[in-house]
């Protein structure tokens, strides 16, 4: 299971835009948990709290957003994720995430975004302390919405987690993360020729 936790779900929120980005890479059920829009630490500390109690050691939680940083939540977050995977994006201020939780928390897995071209996003936050996830984030198109993010680099690599996780192949993440990759930067290299070429008549 795969739990989302993010802003209501409605046909244009942010939570249905992760939710479509989750179900291309993965048919792992995915359970939406809501928080509020701009919610206080004594909210998110709630929301946490009650996961204790209903999460599994393959669960994955998904926090594709960041708030400023707060030592309670960021043990509440280490100790969720000594139960099960916790994922959350680097957050999109092109600073460094000590200032955000939950991507500073140390048993947290962070992503942030790399650009198409295999490069840091502009926007992505960053750590000179902590490893985080690399992955490709960057107009990234559902049908209704095109965007860019750490939210979405988070997505994409929560998918493949919980493919692996699944199928009870560690090698699996790797495998799917390079394929990723080597998708996004085919679809560079064409856009990239495509914008080079000139029509004669």
């Amino acid at each position: 299971m795969i739990y989302l936790l993010d802003t209501k779900l409605t046909e244009d929120s942010h939570s249905k835009y992760i939710i479509d980005i989750l179900c291309r890479h993965t048919m792992v059920p995915i359970e939406h948990i809501e928080i509020p829009q701009d919610p206080t630490f004594g909210e998110l500390y709630k929301i946490v709290i009650r996961l204790f109690d209903t999460i599994n050691s393959n669960d994955i939680i998904l926090c594709p957003w960041a708030v400023s940083a707060d030592e309670q939540l960021d043990e509440l977050f280490n100790d969720l994720a000594d139960c099960c995977w916790v994922v959350a994006s680097a957050g999109n201020f092109n600073e460094d995430i000590e200032k955000y939780s939950p991507a500073r928390a140390k048993n947290v897995i962070t992503v942030a975004c790399l650009n198409k071209s295999g490069l840091k996003a502009a926007l992505s936050n960053w750590s000179d302390n902590k490893e985080l996830v690399w992955i490709a984030g960057t107009n990234y198109n559902v049908g209704w919405k095109n965007s860019s993010g750490t939210s979405i680099s988070a997505a994409v690599y929560s998918a493949f987690l919980a493919e692996s996780i699944k199928n009870k192949d560690p090698d699996l993440l790797e495998d799917l993360v390079n394929k990723y990759t080597k998708q996004v930067r085919s679809e560079e290299h064409t856009s990239e020729l495509q914008s080079q070429s000139t029509i004669s008549y």
